[in-house]
């Protein structure tokens, strides 16, 4: 799975779940300690959100640095080459 899909299933399920316990706050009936821990589950579940996204913050870095590397090489390749040719001339 891409890294862009991976983060909008994340944000998805996110939003989904945090929607889920907002309508589960509106509708009542529920006693303190059943709110309670709706709210500890919700902060755990936004942890494991913000966790996953920095993991993959960090895969998308990883990522950009090896583009990165392969394009200088591929450049200073290409230079040399060019300049090889251009004093063959």
């Amino acid at each position: 799975m891409a890294t862009q899909e991976k983060i909008s299933q994340l944000v998805a399920d996110h939003v989904k779940k945090s929607g889920a316990f907002i309508s589960s706050l509106q509708n009542g009936g529920r006693s303190q300690s059943q709110l309670m821990q709706s709210a500890k589950n919700m902060q755990k579940e936004e942890m494991s959100f913000n966790l996953q996204y920095l993991q993959l913050q960090s895969q998308m870095q990883s990522e950009n640095r090896q583009y990165t590397a392969i394009s200088n090489i591929m450049k200073t390749k290409h230079d040399t080459v060019k300049n090889s040719i251009s004093n063959i001339r």
